[in-house]
């Protein structure tokens, strides 16, 4: 299951695409699913690269404290493997 990612507006100079910081990276998102246009410090949600939607802050603090008090899923023996032919 894929889970949509917060993420806060860093610039938007074109109102088809914005820079976000999500997760302490940087990231450039399509605007294109979005009514109207976004400025930085505005939140979004976002998924395999478009913005589905805005967020309130109030909403975007509500989901990184929820997010923040989840368990690590991910397994510490995790490694890549090669498919065979």
């Amino acid at each position: 299951m894929c889970l949509g990612e917060l993420a806060e507006v860093v610039e938007a100079p074109d109102g088809h695409t914005a820079l976000v910081l999500a997760r302490g990276r940087t990231t450039r998102v399509s605007l294109l699913t979005l009514d109207g246009a976004v400025a930085p410090g505005d939140w979004l949600l976002c998924h395999s690269g478009f913005a589905l939607r805005r967020i309130s802050p109030q909403e975007a603090h509500d989901a990184a404290a929820l997010r923040a008090t989840a368990p690590d899923t991910t397994p510490a023996d995790v490694t890549t493997r090669e498919e065979g032919p």
